[in-house]
């Protein structure tokens, strides 16, 4: 350990400058999500009352199809960010700690993917899912 940093200061921590990146990474991904959401709520207007004929036209759109998976990937991106900070905030015990950002991570993954191949489908032409799955 050097002298000349100090960990502690009057009994509080002192910044070890390790979540800048992480702060500037949450307040993009607000700033990419702004227009997103404006652009899916000017969609969802569009949509109502069009019936599921109007929103596979919708989809069929390449745009629309873009957009929405963006929009997607990047609200999950930001939520990924927020649970880890509430995380590293609140659970004290590493191990603890480490299984659940892990987890929200595999969440966070399963569901881009899982969002994204949907999309893709309906993008397409083809039912959401595959024969023999749903209902």
């Amino acid at each position: 350990m050097s002298g000349s940093t100090k960990t502690f200061v009057k009994g509080v921590k002192v910044s070890e400058h390790h979540g800048a990146g992480e702060w500037k990474a949450e307040r993009l991904s607000s700033l990419i999500l702004v227009p997103l959401t404006v652009w899916g709520l000017w969609s969802a207007a569009q949509l109502a009352g069009g019936g599921y004929d109007g929103a596979l036209i919708w989809f069929q759109s390449p745009v629309n199809a873009g957009l929405l998976a963006v929009t997607l990937v990047a609200s999950l991106w930001h939520m990924n960010m927020g649970l880890k900070v509430i995380v590293d905030d609140y659970i004290h015990k590493p191990s603890t700690r480490g299984v659940l950002l892990t987890l929200i991570a595999v969440l966070c993954l399963v569901l881009a993917f899982a969002s994204v191949f949907l999309i893709v489908r309906l993008a397409l032409g083809s039912a959401p899912l595959p024969a023999g799955f749903g209902a």
